[in-house]
């Protein structure tokens, strides 16, 4: 019997220099700054949130391709990254503390990303949406409780740590919208601050993300219309939203500085360098990315800002993936076509 030279699968169908395996590699080495940066402020409970999520996320996609009985993919480290992805945008895990994140909700998170957000879709390249995000709002939809969980800072070496659940700047922002004054730019691009796993550190996320970019495994375009969504959509709100006109910004550093609160907060650079650059639900051509990227920006400030959840960036991810097809429609103008103008 003759060798099956034709493999049917889902589109894209594209041509490539770097396997599906090895463009994992990357993101794994691209989120190593993060997850260090989230063990340095949240020590083991942070490490231990992001092993239950990719561990449940591995053990998933495994009983499932076996109860499917097809081949085992576990290879292509596809899960590892859902899993660690997930694993740095939920609270740290603390065992026996009252009101934190328990254990099982990186457990439930990883399964439901595999089975709900990947395989029900069938399987990597088939999915609409960020399986990962898909989980996330599961959970936030559920639990919001445990999903907003998070932790005062403890930096490594601090002696018999007191781990005590905190409220998040957003939370702050959202409760009395003058007090982002009250915190150090310094402290939340570092991520000192109550937040996720790995979602807080913004300097490890850029260089990330970066890190990516140059190897061309995310496309700029994305990234930067994230960033130049949400830059311009805050700067817009600080003359329309009513309770920052009532404190009377008076210097353009002043405007500059919401800008720079909003992009250093929440999940905004995790969702820009990670989250919505998802090569399988975002969009494929260049001016249908940007669009893409601009429409998050614009939608997490606005839910930020008169929304009722604390949070737009993960939300608007998955409203824009919903609009991937339309975004594919724009495509550039084919090689020789004659313009209307001539």
């Amino acid at each position: 019997m003759s060798k099956q030279l034709l493999t049917v699968s889902t589109s894209p169908h594209m041509l490539g220099g770097m396997s599906v395996r090895s463009m994992h590699v990357e993101y794994i080495i691209a989120l190593i700054p993060a997850l260090a940066t989230g063990v340095y402020y949240f020590g083991w409970p942070a490490l231990l949130t992001v092993l239950l999520a990719t561990g449940s996320a591995v053990v998933c996609e495994l009983a499932l391709t076996k109860l499917a009985k097809q081949p085992t993919k576990l290879d292509d480290l596809h899960a590892v990254v859902m899993g660690l992805l997930l694993g740095l945008i939920l609270p740290p895990v603390v065992a026996g503390l009252e009101d934190a994140c328990p254990w099982w909700i990186p457990v439930v998170g990883g399964a439901l990303a595999v089975g709900l957000g990947k395989v029900l879709f069938g399987g990597i390249g088939a999915y609409p949406m960020n399986p990962v995000l898909i989980a996330w709002a599961a959970l936030a939809l559920s639990w919001p409780e445990h999903t907003m969980a998070f932790l005062d800072p403890m930096p490594w070496g601090t002696e018999d740590p007191e781990w005590v659940v905190s409220t998040a700047p957003l939370v702050e922002f959202k409760n009395d919208i003058g007090n982002m004054l009250s915190y150090e730019m310094a402290n939340l691009w570092s991520g000192m601050y109550p937040s996720a796993v790995g979602a807080g550190g913004s300097w490890a996320l850029l260089l990330g993300g970066v890190y990516l970019i140059i190897r061309r495994i995310v496309p700029w375009q994305i990234p930067l219309g994230v960033l130049a969504g949400l830059i311009g959509m805050a700067l817009l709100a600080t003359y329309t939203d009513s309770r920052i006109v009532e404190m009377e910004l008076e210097t353009f550093n002043d405007h500059w500085n919401v800008a720079l609160f909003h992009m250093a907060t929440g999940g905004l650079m995790i969702t820009a360098f990670f989250l919505a650059p998802e090569p399988v639900s975002s969009p494929m051509t260049p001016w249908g990315m940007l669009l893409f990227g601009v429409g998050i920006g614009v939608m997490t400030v606005l839910v930020r800002h008169w929304g009722a959840p604390i949070d737009g960036a993960f939300y608007g991810v998955l409203i824009m993936n919903a609009a991937t097809p339309l975004f594919d429609r724009i495509r550039p103008r084919v090689l020789g076509k004659v313009g209307s103008s001539a």
